[in-house]
């Protein structure tokens, strides 16, 4: 589990955008939620449609009533920020899963430019929030909020130069305060495979980013992103992939394997990638025995590359004989 600063939350929201993952903002009422949203669908030149869906019903949210205009998340991309989740009514929140899970709204399929982000408030005044199903919970990268005192004690010492050691001091003095008023109930990341799937997608695009571990710790358990960032050096891992899908005969730690074959199955490739990926993978279930792990591998490269997989099924089925029952498609 971590916490971040709004700046922080700015460049996580922006950092996990592109991979389409919905984002929910867990932090105290007041502590700048909703202005990092603003600021984040300004920069992104997105508009905000902004629902507050403790004043919801779930009709209003099925049928897209028309107090609200919610065609851009349909027909341009926005910013689809819904606050209060903790505040609505298990039936408001039912309705609204579909946006999360599916990225689809009465039907209609949201544009991928669209960005979905959930908020809800916790503390002493909100004690809700463990109703929040972990089914629920595993559809979202969590990121917990936390006031950001040392950005504005940073900020004032910017225009004031002159008092930067005072506005120092006061910092230090003020930050226990401040954090025990703006106390909150922290969220982890749900252990699922979609939440794992979540991690892979972040390691894919972020394997060599500074911010990596703290992108890992919104999508799943910081003890089970931790075991990730441990056993794994990301250069070297992306340097493995090239070369094997590039039909390198390449030497492979065994405790490596698995993730290698996980991000190779979560990647659309081209037909000699392909057929590398496969010579790969039975060479290594020839040699470690991983039958469970090379039906997981060749399950999800079926679901990123069907066509391929089809093409290929007789081949792969005599590359694998021993797995013939079970790549039915």
């Amino acid at each position: 589990m971590a916490v971040f600063t709004l700046s922080e939350t700015k460049e996580a929201i922006k950092k996990l955008y592109p991979l389409r993952i919905p984002i929910l903002l867990n932090g105290a009422t007041g502590v700048g939620k909703t202005a990092i949203v603003k600021e984040v669908a300004e920069e992104l030149g997105l508009p905000l449609i902004d629902i507050w869906l403790a004043q919801e019903t779930p009709e209003s949210i099925g049928k897209i009533p028309e107090s609200h205009d919610f065609s851009p998340v349909f027909e341009s991309g926005a910013v689809f920020f819904f606050e209060h989740l903790n505040r609505s009514t298990p039936w408001v929140r039912q309705a609204v899963m579909s946006v999360f899970s599916e990225r689809t709204l009465g039907g209609e399929k949201l544009h991928p430019d669209t960005l979905v982000i959930g908020a809800v408030n916790t503390g002493e005044d909100y004690t809700d929030t463990d109703d929040l199903e972990e089914a629920l919970l595993a559809e979202f990268a969590i990121i917990n909020v936390v006031p950001d005192i040392d950005e504005v004690t940073n900020y004032l010492s910017e225009i004031t130069p002159e008092t930067t050691a005072f506005w120092a001091a006061i910092t230090m003095e003020i930050r226990d305060d401040f954090y025990e008023a703006n106390r909150f109930s922290q969220l982890n990341p749900a252990k699922t495979s979609k939440n794992l799937e979540f991690a892979l997608e972040v390691i894919k695009m972020y394997y060599n980013d500074p911010f990596l571990r703290k992108l890992l710790y919104t999508v799943i358990s910081s003890d089970v992103a931790d075991k990730l960032l441990t056993r794994l050096d990301f250069s070297h891992i992306k340097s493995l992939v090239n070369s094997i899908l590039a039909g390198q005969d390449v030497e492979v730690e065994d405790s490596k394997v698995p993730v290698i074959l996980a991000v190779i199955a979560s990647m659309q490739l081209s037909d000699n990638e392909f057929s590398n990926a496969i010579k790969f993978a039975k060479k290594f279930y020839e040699e470690l025995g991983i039958e469970d792990g090379i039906i997981g591998f060749l399950f999800n490269l079926a679901r990123r590359n069907r066509e391929l997989f089809i093409r290929n099924i007789t081949y792969i089925k005599n590359e694998f004989p021993n797995l013939k029952d079970e790549l039915s498609l």
